[in-house]
């Protein structure tokens, strides 16, 4: 721990746990990927809304709304004169099948009006809603006198989107709770004047948090003890021994370490004094 705060009426001392650090650097690509996936098939949930007006025989004029994040946002909008005919198209590469829907004008310029946003099972657009759209536009231009056509296609519950939205925000949850846990902040704070300990505990994220008070008189003990690192270097830790929850046990929280004799021993008497408990020298030095 490090002291953060130290006046004649209060020391406070905090330590931040180390190995949630390294926890949130190895899963925090992963969540952002997965949030980033979710946005993406968040924005294919929308409604696709096709109308289409007859100004000749064989040519119509088109408008293609669509909207993401399940309707509530509107997405592209197409208008286009002139429609001469539907196409229903599909390219391979890499990642699988890409599947479009284009307009062509009668100038021949072919415009996409409806396409996916991401890949699910190697799949990326909707082929059957996208194959029975286009078959109903060439009909209703080549072989109906309607003046008009309404086509609308509701894609925001495609059992598809839903599983892989699932399954992206359970490994988003999963992530949240678990570095909700690891990486956590310890606060120990003494105070003079009320003669009062308060020991918290809170996650990273507040997912948990635990305060426990204790009165000066509580506190078992203040100990000075030394051990030696991996590398063999001998260090010098003060410690508070504080009640537990259970009656048979007891809570030993280390508050510093040194790595000298002389300011372990004054940090030690400092202490002693504030609490007014004198410290057990374990050291033996």
């Amino acid at each position: 721990m490090e002291v953060v705060q130290e006046t004649e009426k209060e020391i406070i001392f905090q330590d931040r746990s180390s190995f949630g650090c390294v926890f949130l650097f190895l899963v925090f690509p992963f969540v952002l990927r997965s949030l980033g996936l979710s946005l993406l098939i968040l924005s294919e949930m929308g409604v696709i809304k096709v109308s289409c007006q007859r100004v000749e025989p064989t040519q119509v004029n088109c408008q293609v709304n669509s909207s993401k994040y399940l309707g509530l946002i509107q997405g592209s909008s197409n208008s286009l004169t002139r429609v001469t005919e539907a196409k229903f198209n599909s390219q391979n590469d890499s990642y699988g099948s890409n599947y479009f829907v284009t307009l062509v004008t009668q100038t021949g310029k072919e415009v996409v009006s409806w396409q996916g946003n991401s890949y699910t099972n190697g799949v990326k657009g909707y082929p059957q809603e996208m194959n029975e759209m286009v078959e109903k536009i060439n009909t209703f231009i080549k072989n109906s006198t309607e003046p008009s056509l309404l086509i609308q296609y509701d894609i925001r519950w495609k059992w598809k989107n839903l599983m892989s939205l699932a399954l992206n925000i359970t490994f988003i949850g999963i992530a949240v709770l678990l570095l909700g846990k690891p990486y956590y902040l310890k606060i120990i704070t003494l105070n003079k004047s009320e003669g009062q300990l308060t020991y918290k505990i809170s996650s990273l994220l507040g997912l948990y948090t635990k305060t426990k008070h204790y009165s000066f008189a509580q506190i078992k003990e203040l100990i000075l003890d030394s051990d030696t690192n991996s590398d063999g270097d001998k260090f010098y830790s003060l410690e508070l021994v504080l009640p537990a929850e259970n009656q048979n046990n007891q809570l030993k929280v280390p508050l510093r370490k040194y790595y000298d004799i002389e300011r372990s021993k004054k940090a030690a008497t400092i202490l002693s004094d504030f609490i007014e408990i004198p410290y057990q020298d374990l050291s033996n030095e």
